[in-house]
């Protein structure tokens, strides 16, 4: 916000050029009533004057809570075009995450807590947070949330074992578990998780025989697929890359394949589908503040929004996200798609919600 000082500089310098202005009009009227030819040339506005002050950011640095552990995905994304986001922004991120307990309350409570003079954002996944507020006692509902953009689209897969023989595609894992005497196992994250929501349904929809085993965290829920502990694990896409030479994806939940030079069967789910539906649980990575803090400071909202938008199309930041083996799966899009994405998948919880809500038992 400008001063009231530096308001006033602005004022009287556009009254010191509109009289300047004025008293040529009245010399050049002079000369033409005495016959004279002006010679001298009109004055022109400079770029200054005709553009007005550009608004600057008003703080010192940008709160930047990532709501997962340092070193993991969202850390690694975050770092290939927040630098970018300093520079158009003009100024410094202070990273703060939040890797324990529920981490998006931990963050909206951080963030909640800023100065009047503060800001901030939150980089996580907005159906972890969504489920929370759907399940969870929480004082936030999805009317508190600001969205800024997206950063990536992941969808959720079905992976096994690369040496298991029984499943080379979702669709003999199907007609397998349909027909066992006992559940296979399925691993997921915790529950209410974007993984563990998509491997609920998935189980409940398709009539298999299977339980869903719920781990702390993602590598726990992998780690035992691999040790061959479990059957199946459902997670992103993006998780099972690095490990494709120990497992293999034969299933995804949604319509788009980007790994097809790494599982190019893997089956989309309306090829697995078939006989029974599957909502969008499509995943993403996204950008956001809290709607106080946008309403109260909307200039600086909006310049969080079109500098974050300048950032993650940068060229700098499409090398940073491919040398970190992520650029298959960024997926910018703006503001109103990102709050269109939320508001269908809240509904999708409250139509399962006979089937997610733990007090449901």
């Amino acid at each position: 916000m400008k001063s009231n000082e530096s308001k006033g500089r602005i004022v009287m310098k556009r009254t010191s050029r509109f009289l300047a202005l004025l008293l040529s009009a009245v010399m050049l009227l002079a000369l033409a009533g005495c016959g004279g030819k002006d010679t001298t040339p009109a004055p022109q506005p400079s770029d200054g004057d005709a553009a007005g002050e550009a608004v600057v950011y008003p703080a010192d640095l940008l709160n930047y809570y990532v709501a997962a552990s340092a070193g993991g995905g969202l850390d690694i994304v975050s770092r290939a075009f927040t630098n970018q986001w300093e520079d158009a922004l003009g100024t410094t991120f202070e990273y703060i995450y939040e890797d324990t307990g529920n981490t998006y309350l931990m963050a909206l409570n951080d963030l909640g807590g800023l100065d009047e003079d503060e800001f901030g954002v939150i980089c996580g996944l907005p159906e972890a947070m969504l489920g929370m507020f759907a399940f969870q006692d929480s004082p936030y509902t999805a009317d508190d949330i600001a969205w800024i953009g997206n950063v990536y689209t992941d969808a959720n897969c079905l992976m096994v074992r690369i040496d298991d023989d029984r499943f080379n595609s979702a669709q003999d894992l199907i007609d397998y578990a349909r027909t066992a005497s006992s559940p296979i196992a399925i691993s997921t994250p915790q529950a209410l998780t974007p993984a563990n929501i998509t491997a609920q349904i998935f189980v409940e929809a398709s009539g298999i025989n299977a339980n869903v085993v719920t781990y702390s965290g993602g590598s726990g829920a992998r780690n035992d697929l691999i040790g061959g502990h479990v059957d199946v694990s459902v997670g992103g896409i993006s998780t099972a890359v690095g490990l494709a030479d120990q497992v293999k994806i034969i299933g995804i939940f949604g319509e788009n394949n980007p790994v097809t030079d790494i599982w190019p069967d893997a089956q989309v789910v309306s090829d697995f589908a078939t006989d029974f539906e599957m909502p969008d649980l499509t995943c993403h990575c996204s950008i956001w503040t809290t709607k106080a803090m946008a309403e109260r400071n909307p200039e600086v909202y909006q310049m969080l929004v079109d500098t974050y938008a300048q950032a993650i199309q940068s060229d700098d930041a499409a090398t940073n996200l491919k040398n970190a083996n992520q650029d298959r799966f960024i997926d910018y899009f703006g503001p109103d798609e990102t709050a269109a994405n939320a508001t269908g998948f809240m509904k999708t919880l409250e139509d399962y919600a006979y089937l997610l809500d733990p007090a449901n038992g």
